[in-house]
């Protein structure tokens, strides 16, 4: 290619070597005559390169590299120089010679992006692109270069591959849709899939399947989520305008055998989850999901009973549609057994396996401060210009926090964080000590619904409120400053399944006063002071303890291991492969995939019921459709698909079995169902019913200990413009045939409990 080169070119110039320290130590390499003689092989190649001269500089460079052969930069640069005169395919092989020699230089891949453009292959420049991207996803090394050229030539990339482990994305894309800056959840899953080597997918909340998310789009998202919080900045504008339309046209991931699927945020309220794993492990797929906490059900009533109702109906799933749960603490895979033996008592268990996310980034490496030395005397030294022994950070830059020492709450303004209680602390430090003896409270962190209290009680007392800040949506850059200017931290919460806010503060070597409840026992354990959970003058007393006691903080201060304990998210990322390995080897993992014994003679709802608990009744009606074929679970019951639907049922003996179907009627539906009954070792034996037969029931010989009952439907387009359904199955019964005690102890049932 000729003419004016590009900016990342350009860019990939090699500049004169700086000082002379570096020109001796190739000296004593080389030898003097040596160093002289190549650096005027590559002053003339420099030379000849200005004059666009190229193949000469091409020449003069290779000359260059035969005396100092590990030269990345001129190597790249004779690259170029190649590639300006005329020959793409010899640049790409200097460039994969650089490459080599060091695979995550962000450019040198950019490089190859453009050769393998001119060469015409657009796939593999674009797979180029995006090695770029996902290595420098801000620009610092052509990365807005690598941005452009892979926008403009992804729609070539190969197929995505639907086998290993899958990261699904679908919490973070869908907050992503509507927010910037990360919350808790988000953040963990964004930083362990920055550093997986698994593919991503999501799915949309309007759909049934996921789509294959491009590692460089979402690390081009991270790296702005992380960078800013303003959701209307033009760069986060455009990157989520790219993955809005991702999400509607991007390629289809339909999971196979050989992967599996981790669930690594909450999807629980994506309403047609169940029925795409039910399609995923039909095709030998496997499900683990991580579970972040279990407070809906622990917490009933400070969450709405929708929310309380998808997450019973997640919960009571796990059992058929999950071979095993990844927790991310002790005390939350402790709830999780607890909550499965008081809800789903004799059901299989999926096992569970810690990981904890007790991540941090390099650059949160960074900010650990130094190691405290003396600690100064006096509250007028804590609350002046010097604290803890060391110099006073200078005032945060964040705005809307006027200056003087300050205490930190971070989380968003969930109920039951425990905003109201901070208030009430604060309160009673400021009638303990006045104004001028307390530290501001700044609470920062996102609004959520039910805050209307903590605002309003500020509203209330404008002496409080003087003494308090409130900060939303704090980007990351100013969480640091805020977290490194504090005194220390509160986080009162009533439940946490683990506490990434304390974590937090103990990587900034601040000490936090926390609740004493499990979880958060585990995330503090590396420094955190511990309050009676619940209490306002337990909290007031610790706090105003640091406050007037310098020493004391300073003391525990030097307690906190350095980075707070914490590990890189790449362990973190490790340590759940690891964990996800174990659970696709368990041969229990299998046990799951069998059906449940049904309640003989008892019509079996399949429809949720709106149940806001978990329960054996949830459970089977996750755990009895099998593979493709199913919407969205109703309260009534579920409609199958067109086509093809079924369920699996265990036989209740191995002799002859009776299954009766309740079956709702599609509005304006006409033809005709097939319903047919399976067993191995037997005939299948099958029956036509109009479409609009609410009840079938079918005879089957004796014979394994499984029932297939599959339902075929044409298409009916329900009336409120929704997508096409087969049949409506609101419950199924099972009993063994040719025994009338069975069938009246069923029509008992069925008269005493509706079903449709």
């Amino acid at each position: 290619m000729r003419g004016p080169w590009p900016r990342a070119a350009r860019r990939g110039m090699v500049r004169p070597l700086a000082g002379m320290g570096r020109r001796a130590a190739v000296a004593d390499r080389l030898g003097k005559g040596a160093a002289d003689e190549a650096d005027a092989l590559r002053a003339r190649a420099d030379a000849a390169r200005d004059g666009r001269r190229w193949a000469e500089a091409a020449e003069g460079y290779a000359a260059f590299l035969r005396l100092r052969p590990d030269d990345r930069g001129i190597l790249v640069q004779q690259g170029h120089c190649v590639k300006e005169a005329g020959d793409p395919a010899a640049a790409l092989a200097l460039y994969r010679r650089a490459e080599a020699m060091e695979p995550r230089d962000a450019d040198i891949h950019l490089q190859i992006g453009h050769a393998l453009k001119v060469l015409g292959r657009r796939g593999a420049a674009a797979e180029a692109y995006g090695r770029a991207l996902v290595l420098d996803p801000g620009g610092t090394q052509g990365g807005a270069d690598a941005w452009a050229e892979w926008l403009a030539a992804r729609d070539a990339l190969p197929a995505p591959r639907a086998t290993g482990m899958l990261l699904d994305l679908s919490d973070l894309v869908a907050w992503w849709m509507g927010r910037r800056a990360p919350s808790g959840i988000q953040r963990v899953q964004a930083e362990i899939a920055a550093v997986s080597e698994a593919g991503f997918c999501a799915m949309h909340p309007e759909e049934g399947f996921w789509r294959a998310l491009p590692a460089p789009l979402f690390h081009r998202l991270h790296h702005l989520s992380r960078s800013g919080a303003d959701a209307e900045a033009p760069e986060w504008r455009e990157a989520v305008g790219v993955l809005e339309a991702w999400r509607r046209r991007g390629g289809l991931l339909r999971p196979v055998a050989g992967a599996t699927i981790v669930t690594l945020g909450s999807a629980w309220w994506l309403p047609r989850y169940a029925p795409a794993l039910r399609a995923a492990r039909a095709a030998g797929a496997r499900h683990v999901p991580v579970l972040h906490d279990c407070g809906p059900l622990v917490l009933p009533d400070v969450t709405p009973r929708e929310t309380r109702a998808e997450f019973a109906r997640w919960f009571s799933a796990l059992p058929a549609l999950a071979d095993g749960v990844v927790a991310v603490s002790q005390a939350t895979a402790a709830e999780y057994r607890r909550l499965m033996a008081r809800h789903l008592p004799g059901w299989p268990v999926p096992p569970v396996i810690v990981v904890t996310p007790d991540g941090r980034t390099e650059e949160d490496a960074g900010e650990a401060p130094p190691a405290p030395a003396a600690a100064p005397r006096g509250i007028a030294r804590l609350l002046g210009l010097a604290r803890r022994g060391r110099p006073a950070p200078p005032p945060p830059a964040v705005p809307g926090l006027p200056a003087g020492p300050y205490v930190l709450m971070v989380s968003s303004f969930e109920p039951r964080k425990g905003h109201l209680l901070a208030l009430e602390a604060w309160r009673l430090l400021l009638a303990r000590r006045g104004a001028a003896g307390t530290p501001r409270l700044v609470l920062a962190g996102r609004r959520a619904p039910g805050d209307g209290p903590v605002l309003e009680a500020l509203a209330a007392d404008p002496a409080l409120a003087a003494h308090v800040t409130v900060l939303h949506d704090a980007d990351d850059a100013a969480l640091g400053r805020l977290y490194r200017g504090c005194l220390f931290t509160l986080y009162p919460s009533r439940h946490e399944g683990w506490g990434l806010p304390v974590s937090e503060s103990l990587l900034r070597g601040r000490v936090a006063l926390v609740s004493e409840i499990p979880a958060l026992m585990e995330s503090g354990r590396a420094g955190a002071v511990f309050v009676t959970p619940g209490s306002a003058g337990d909290l007031a007393t610790a706090a105003e303890g640091l406050v007037a006691d310098p020493a004391r903080l300073a003391a525990l201060e030097a307690r906190i291991p350095p980075g707070g304990g914490l590990r890189p998210w790449a362990e973190v990322a490790e340590a759940l492969r690891a964990a996800v390995r174990r659970l696709e080897a368990r041969e229990e993992a299998g046990e799951a995939r069998q059906p449940p014994a049904l309640p003989p003679c008892r019509p079996v709802p399949l429809g949720h019921g709106g149940l806001a608990e978990p329960g054996p009744g949830l459970a089977f009606a996750a755990a009895l459709p099998v593979g493709g074929g199913w919407h969205a679970t109703e309260d009534w019951g579920v409609w199958t698909m067109p086509g093809r639907a079924a369920l699996r049922l265990a036989a209740p003996s191995g002799g002859p079995a009776r299954v009766a179907l309740a079956l709702r009627p599609a509005p304006g539906a006409t033809g005709a169902l097939r319903v047919t009954l399976a067993r191995e070792g037997v005939v299948p034996v099958a029956l036509e019913c109009p479409a609009g037969a609410e009840e079938v029931s079918l005879e089957i010989e004796a014979g394994g200990p499984v029932l297939e009952l599959a339902v075929e439907a044409p298409g009916t387009a329900l009336p409120d413009g929704g997508p096409k359904v087969g049949a409506g199955l609101a419950a199924v019964a099972v009993m063994r045939a040719g025994a009338p005690e069975d069938r009246i102890a069923y029509l008992e049932a069925r008269m005493l409990v509706p079903v449709a």
